[in-house]
C-alpha cells in the first residue's frame, strides 16, 4: 500500500471517530487500541497513528494482521491510568521521564527523532516585541509558560527556573494564553505551525514565534503496559523496519504534519536556548544517529 493511501485512510478512521464520548468493549486481538485525536484541533494525531500502521503491517507475517483503533478521547493523565489498566487502550504515546519508563514498557526509539526537543512558541501578537528581545535562558525567565498538567515539559522548564502555569486540559490552553493568562505556549517545531493555522479564526491575537527556540534532549516514545512484552517486541521490531526501509524517514518527510521540518538547516540559524532534562533517564541513547537528531545536525555543513 503507498503512503499517501494509508495517510488517507487513517486520517479518514480517526476523522470518523473523533466524536466519540464512550468506548466499545475489545472485540478483537486484531485492533491496537489507542486514543482519538484530543479535540478537533488536533493536527499531530494522525503522524502517530500512520506510523503505528506501518508498524503492524511490517510484522503481520509474525504477529497476524492488526489495525489501530480508536477509543475515548482523554488527557494524557487520564490515558497513562488507563494504560496500566490495560482495559481501554494498549499503547500511547508521549514524551518520556524516568518514572514513566519504570511504570510502563517504552519503546524506545523517538518517534521524531528527538526533534520534539525543539519548541518554539505560540504567543500573543502584543508579545512581539518582548520576545524578540529575548536572547539568553534569563530573559525567557520573566514570562510565564502554558503547559499541560502531566506533561514531563513542565517539569523540565521549571527545573530551568522558568514559570509554569499547569493546565488539565491541552485546547484549553489556547485560551488561557490568548485571554492573558500566561505569556508563551511552547511546542514542538512539529506542533507549532500547524496548531495556530488550525486556530488562527478562533484566537486571532495569537502568533507563531520561532525566532528563538528553547531545545532540551526529550524523546517521544511508544509506551505500553508493563507486562505486555508481546506489544513490546512487536512494535519495536515493526519500527525498526520502517528504519531499515526509508518508511520512517519518508513519513517523517512527507506528512503534513512533520514535512515543514525539512531541509533542517532552517532551524539552524535560529537563537537556541539550550536546556537540561533532569528527567531523562541516564542511559538515554541520545547519540545513536540511527534513532536521534541532535542541535549539529540543524546546522549548515560547509
Amino acid at each position: 500500500m503507498s503512503l499517501q493511501k494509508l495517510l488517507s485512510q487513517v486520517l479518514i478512521g480517526a476523522t470518523l471517530i473523533v466524536g466519540y464520548s464512550a468506548y466499545s468493549p475489545r472485540v478483537s486481538a486484531t485492533e491496537l487500541r489507542t486514543i482519538p485525536p484530543q479535540s478537533d484541533f488536533d493536527v499531530s494525531h494522525n503522524y502517530f497513528v500512520t506510523l503505528l500502521q506501518v508498524m503492524l503491517d511490517n510484522t503481520s507475517s509474525e504477529y497476524g494482521k492488526s489495525k489501530v483503533a480508536h477509543v475515548v478521547r482523554m488527557e494524557q493523565g487520564r490515558a497513562f491510568y488507563e494504560l496500566k489498566r490495560g482495559e481501554i487502550i494498549d499503547v500511547y504515546w508521549a514524551g518520556t521521564s524516568i518514572d514513566r519508563e519504570e511504570e510502563y514498557t517504552a519503546i524506545r526509539i523517538p518517534l521524531l527523532k528527538g526533534l520534539l526537543g525543539y519548541r518554539l512558541s505560540i504567543i500573543r501578537e502584543d508579545s512581539k516585541a518582548k520576545f524578540q528581545a529575548i536572547k539568553k535562558l534569563e530573559d525567557l525567565r520573566k514570562y510565564t509558560a502554558c503547559q499541560g498538567r502531566h506533561w514531563p515539559d513542565s517539569d523540565i522548564l521549571e527545573s530551568a527556573g522558568i514559570n509554569v502555569r499547569r493546565g488539565p486540559i491541552y485546547e484549553l490552553m489556547f485560551g488561557q494564553l490568548a485571554a492573558g493568562r500566561c505569556d508563551f505556549f511552547p511546542r514542538g517545531i512539529h506542533e507549532g505551525g500547524p496548531e495556530f493555522l488550525a486556530r488562527r479564526e478562533k484566537y486571532p491575537n495569537l502568533r507563531l514565534f520561532s525566532d528563538t527556540i528553547v531545545y532540551y534532549p526529550f524523546p517521544m516514545y511508544f509506551f505500553v503496559r508493563k507486562g505486555n512484552l508481546k506489544l513490546a517486541e512487536r512494535l519495536e521490531l515493526g519500527l525498526e523496519r520502517a528504519i531499515d526501509s526509508g518508511e520512517f524517514d519518508q513519513l517523517l518527510k512527507k506528512h503534513p504534519i512533520t514535512s515543514t521540518l525539512f531541509p533542517l538547516t532552517q532551524w539552524g540559524e535560529k537563537n537556541i536556548i539550550a536546556i537540561s532534562n533532569p528527567l531523562l533517564p541516564r542511559d538515554t541513547p541520545i547519540n545513536n544517529s540511527r534513532y536521534w537528531m541532535r542541535p549539529d545536525d540543524l546546522k549548515s555543513k560547509p
